[in-house]
């Protein structure tokens, strides 16, 4: 294939990508540096959302207050059977993790309402192999819990806690 064609190939599939809005996660910024982190105490879910923040250089639970809390209000864990084989046994399991959560600020109020968030995910199953698929499901429960959290995450960069003219804190540029 000659060197124009690879440039225009090249150059079709860079248009393409732009076109469809693919964009790379890239890095986040936020309006605040320091975050109250409430509920789930000593849960996985928990300490994968302070790790995150923290990550990102975020002050998790300082002493001086903060300008806005997120409570991790509830999680749920499902399992369920999807498949039989011929037998009757259990031949594909779906698991499900969801989340509700709130951020408020200072005051009290909702920057973002009550919202559940959740994540599924099918594994083959066997009776042969239970201790590994066993480990496979914990595996996939904290895959689950770190793309909440990276979703959270995603949700406060957003939130814009200036005010303009006594408005109320708006979220993605809207009141």
């Amino acid at each position: 294939m000659n060197r124009a064609l690879r440039w225009f190939l090249l150059l079709a599939l860079s248009a393409a990508l732009a076109a469809c809005g693919f964009q790379l996660r890239g890095q986040y910024s936020f309006d605040f540096d320091r975050i109250t982190l409430r509920g789930l105490d000593n849960s996985e879910m928990q300490k994968n959302m302070d790790l995150q923040l923290q990550i990102l250089d975020l002050k998790v639970n300082p002493a001086s207050g903060a300008p806005l809390t997120l409570n991790l209000l509830r999680e749920t864990r499902d399992r369920s059977i999807v498949t039989f084989s011929a037998s009757g046994r259990a031949r594909e399991v779906r698991i499900t993790y969801e989340l509700f959560y709130e951020v408020t600020d200072a005051k009290g109020e909702y920057l973002i309402a009550t919202s559940q968030l959740s994540q599924r995910r099918e594994l083959l199953y066997s009776d042969d192999q239970i201790l590994g698929k066993e480990a496979e499901e914990s595996r996939l429960y904290t895959e689950m819990q770190r793309d909440i959290a990276r979703q959270i995450i995603s949700r406060l960069s957003a939130l814009q806690l200036g005010t303009q003219d006594g408005a109320a804190p708006t979220q993605n540029g809207r009141q």
